[in-house]
């Protein structure tokens, strides 16, 4: 992204109380805008649970290299990293598996999502840091799924590496188009409809490698977050501009999110995969608290994916090819 500063607003730092400031900018795709942005205090989490094992945790199957999670009308369905998607019910038995969309093979997904009529979306990353990714819709309705349609742009510009995938509501789907530092908003059928947030790193507002997006809320008051892996938050954005963020760095630790959920009481759940935890914070509070950290009895433990029915909490376990159920 070029940024040209017009105001206070470049290479943000996180204030002691809201600043707010105007900048022109023009994203990864060419477009130029002057909005006018708040940035916003960081909420630092000062409380650092200690690791419990996961309560009521149970391996429900057993898919290979498993990334993203979706749930839905009592299935799970999991993106593969061998470019599988399989699905299973919520007890472990497995339902289906496949590999293609007609005769186009999956490389190697990374995350899917449904929305509330059974419109399946499947997201390939394409495989490597450079490669470009693909959105695949099915009807997952019917048996076998069938195929929608497919896109892999926001407004002719190919994703790059995306690595997470979400949809609102209102049907809106939402792609971590990570090699751009961008989420891509799309609706439904794949016509592109907005940017949110900027490249460049720094929070409020900018990514730096966005990965997991989870969205909550309805109608004009739809919430999304974004992890923003590499500068260690989670960011959030009410149609679509940004209202808030907090850091995922507890103590030492230097997390990798790659996933995260939410539900409707305002816990937000994160994958922490390269310390080995699932989080679970309370997004509501101010500062966000962090209320829980779990993990496996057994270790090592890889999380990628989280997903969340009202009741249980799956977890994606990559590093041990693994989808577990957890009481939250």
């Amino acid at each position: 992204m070029a940024c040209t500063n017009t105001g206070s607003y470049f290479n943000p730092t996180s204030p002691s109380t809201p600043v707010v400031v105007s900048a022109t900018a023009t994203n990864a795709f060419g477009f130029t805008s002057t909005p006018t942005f708040t940035i916003q205090p960081t909420s630092t989490i000062t409380n650092t649970p200690v690791v419990t094992p996961m309560t009521g945790a149970s391996l429900l199957c057993s898919p290979n290299a498993p990334n993203g999670l979706a749930v839905a009308g009592g299935d799970i369905y999991v993106a593969g990293g061998d470019g599988t998607l399989s699905v299973y019910t919520t007890s472990g038995a497995a339902v289906t598996h496949f590999n293609n969309y007609g005769v186009t093979l999956f490389s190697s997904l990374s995350g899917v999502a449904l929305d509330s009529t059974g419109k399946l979306y499947v997201l390939d990353s394409g495989g490597s840091d450079t490669s470009t990714g693909t959105v695949y819709e099915f009807d997952s309705t019917t048996s076998p799924f069938t195929a929608v349609t497919a896109w892999n742009n926001y407004n002719s510009a190919p994703f790059i590496s995306p690595q997470g995938i979400a949809v609102d509501s209102n049907k809106n789907v939402y792609v971590a188009d990570t090699g751009h530092n961008v989420v891509d908003e799309f609706a439904p059928g794949g016509a592109a409809t907005a940017l949110i947030g900027y490249s460049g790193g720094g929070g409020n507002g900018h990514f730096d490698n966005p990965t997991g997006i989870a969205t909550n809320g309805s109608g004009s008051s739809v919430t999304v977050f974004v992890a923003d892996m590499d500068d260690e938050l989670i960011q959030e954005f009410v149609s679509g501009s940004f209202v808030g963020q907090f850091s995922t760095q507890q103590e030492s630790l230097d997390p990798g999110v790659l996933g995260i959920a939410a539900d409707s009481g305002g816990d937000l759940f994160a994958a922490d995969y390269d310390n080995g935890f699932v989080d679970d914070y309370n997004s509501t509070s101010s500062p966000v608290t962090l209320k829980a950290r779990w993990a496996p009895a057994s270790n090592p433990f890889g999380p990628t994916g989280v997903a969340y029915n009202g009741t249980k909490l799956y977890v994606a376990d990559y590093d041990n090819k693994a989808v577990y159920s957890v009481n939250p």
